[in-house]
């Protein structure tokens, strides 16, 4: 088995290696020999999405750090998160060190650390700097754990337009988001026009609507300990809402097959009046080649239940050190440069992936040229993060199995809320 593991490390470092769109090394020099006295750091990151952000900031890195050399293996895109996640597990776990700092999904953190295959980060980063729900995401067992990125969050779309038309003001609340709906629809007598259209596939991505509509209810999956946190009254609200929008044909049956995508061309197809979904969709609906609502959408933060604040689950990835490392001062010094302000601004203009610093969002220039982002401030300011738990992935095949249960009517909200909190109880108690 331990000769099939390394087998299997070595196929998966081909076949990512092979992902690359570029070398995988920024410099020519980054193989140089520690004793010449440069220290070189492995970093393993994931291809952003259309632009090679890395070369120009691991050049600037190298120039003002000359002893500091970065080797960079370069990662699949975010949405092969799952082939990403199974060669950090492999390579961490071999407990060979060959890779000294890397990209990561925010909710790998607390597997990782709870594993002792991350290095703690307090000493070395200002918490104060950066969203309070990044920090605390980003915590497990009172030591941060990784150097914060970039953000993301689900958030509400809907047809500005529309709401203009009819003059109506963008919703605060799920029974004025239906109102309002409902308004808009009788009046455009469109049979295809769908009033509200989210992510109900048995997927991760359910996980973060329920988190966000359990959130706007003001209730969360696992308490302050660590503990299920399931038989509240916000539970069975939250539930209760996701079942009743499709029963009552407020949302289409068609999402139980629906995450990101398939969603998102409802909407920019012009067939909706709200829609759940990530930052992405913006550029995607502003552009008149993909989207037939280009200039006429409008973003703001997700409602919530009467006398409850809106919630937002939190996405993006982050960077950790290895526990492994031997350069492990070089690569927290290299994550704080990529983390600076300046490099989240230019993440920002690159990507359009929203800071993690305040400063970042609140920026003039990021104001003046993309409103987009900087909009997103009063979204990120509900940001909720899912279970912290080195069991999340166990927690989340619960959740996934009976949310998907509920909204197919093949259980009932009662009986999901038992037999969610008996498996959690089971698996928090292991």
């Amino acid at each position: 088995m331990k000769k099939f593991g390394i087998y299997l490390l070595v196929v998966m470092m081909i076949l990512l290696t092979a992902c690359s769109s570029g070398d995988s090394t920024t410099s020519s020099k980054a193989n140089e020999s520690e004793d010449s006295g440069v220290t070189t750091v492995n970093f393993a990151a994931i291809k952003t999405f259309g632009e090679d952000s890395w070369t120009e900031l691991i050049n600037k890195f190298e120039a003002e750090n000359p002893d500091i050399k970065i080797k960079l293996t370069q990662l699949p895109a975010p949405a092969k998160s799952t082939e990403i996640h199974q060669y950090l597990v492999t390579s961490l776990q071999s407990g060979q060190n060959d890779i000294d700092v890397f990209t990561g999904d925010v909710i790998w953190v607390p597997e990782f650390a709870a594993a002792g295959w991350t290095e703690p980060v307090d000493s070395y980063v200002n918490k104060a700097d950066y969203y309070p729900g990044v920090i605390d995401a980003l915590t497990y067992n009172g030591e941060l754990m990784a150097v914060p990125w970039y953000v993301d969050g689900g958030m509400l779309y809907y047809r500005q337009d529309l709401l203009e038309k009819y003059d109506l003001p963008v919703p605060k609340t799920w029974d004025e988001m239906l109102e309002t709906a409902e308004k808009i629809k009788n009046g455009e007598n469109n049979k295809d026009l769908e009033k509200f259209v989210w992510q109900a596939k048995q997927a991760e991505v359910l996980v973060c609507d329920f988190v966000e509509f359990l959130g706007s209810a003001g209730g969360s999956i696992l308490d302050s300990e660590g503990k299920p946190n399931v038989t509240g009254p916000e539970f069975l609200k939250a539930l209760n809402l996701m079942q009743g929008l499709i029963n009552d044909g407020d949302s289409p049956k068609s999402i139980l097959t629906f995450d990101e995508e398939p969603s998102r061309t409802v909407f920019t197809d012009g067939n909706a009046i709200f829609h759940r979904n990530w930052s992405y969709v913006w550029s995607v609906a502003q552009n008149e080649e993909q989207s037939k609502v280009a200039g006429k959408v409008g973003v703001a933060p997700l409602p919530s239940f009467d006398g409850k604040s809106s919630s937002s689950t939190m996405g993006g990835y982050q960077f950790m050190v290895s526990s492994n490392s031997k350069n492990k001062e070089a690569s927290i010094k290299f994550s704080n440069f990529l983390s600076s302000k300046e490099n989240q601004l230019y993440f920002a203009d690159k990507m359009a992936f929203s800071p993690t610093r305040p400063a970042a969002l609140e920026d003039e220039g990021l104001q003046e040229n993309n409103p987009f982002l900087a909009s997103l401030s009063e979204v990120f300011q509900g940001t909720t993060a899912r279970p912290i738990s080195p069991d999340y992935p166990k927690v989340s095949l619960v959740l996934q199995s009976n949310i998907s249960g509920v909204l197919s009517n093949t259980i009932t909200p009662e009986e999901a809320v038992d037999q969610i909190d008996n498996e959690l109880q089971r698996i928090t108690s292991q």
